[in-house]
């Protein structure tokens, strides 16, 4: 089965590690201290990641939630922010292909929470809610928000290699879900 990494780059990383139809790993990793400048988080984003995708078996596909449009936050996060991800987003790229990952891809953070809890206009606070609420419920082990984001992330991949993980994480058929 196809193994898949899914991350959830910021200053605070989360990430899932697993095989289509398995339960997969998670967790978070920080990079920096809250007033971390740039480039000491970029190293430490580049040793992990370095370390992380190149432990064997080396995965199938890599998912990224997508950066945001410059101006899709408009007074909510500052040009630095944005710049930050941008760089992360750039060492992940480069370290997966360098490691030989071979579909390496990103999507957007509405997409994952459609097809994750069902609801893609919520606000961040009550989407992270319920994207923890979905994990638990599943089963699946997210220490904190920032795992559960990378579990989503993971499960839409799933999803996509094969549909029937689409369907297993659905309330209709899904009886834990409901419970």
């Amino acid at each position: 089965m196809t193994l898949i990494i899914a991350l959830d780059l910021a200053t605070t990383c989360g990430w899932a590690r697993g095989r289509v139809g398995s339960i997969p790993s998670s967790g978070s990793i920080r990079f920096g201290k809250n007033a971390a400048m740039n480039n000491e988080v970029f190293a430490a984003a580049h040793t992990w990641l370095a370390e992380f995708l190149n432990q064997p078996p080396i995965a199938d596909v890599l998912i990224m939630e997508a950066l945001l449009p410059p101006d899709a936050m408009r007074n909510h996060t500052s040009r630095a922010v944005r710049d930050r991800l941008a760089g992360l987003h750039g060492i992940a790229r480069g370290i997966a292909h360098k490691a030989g990952i071979g579909e390496i891809s990103d999507v957007g953070v509405g997409n994952i929470r459609a097809h994750f809890i069902g609801d893609r206009g919520l606000y961040r606070e009550a989407a992270k809610r319920e994207v923890m609420r979905k994990c638990q419920a599943l089963g699946w082990p997210a220490a904190d928000n920032n795992a559960a984001d990378a579990l989503a992330a993971w499960s839409y991949a799933a999803a996509i290699v094969d549909p029937k993980h689409a369907i297993a994480v659905s309330p209709l058929f899904r009886r834990r879900v409901l419970a």
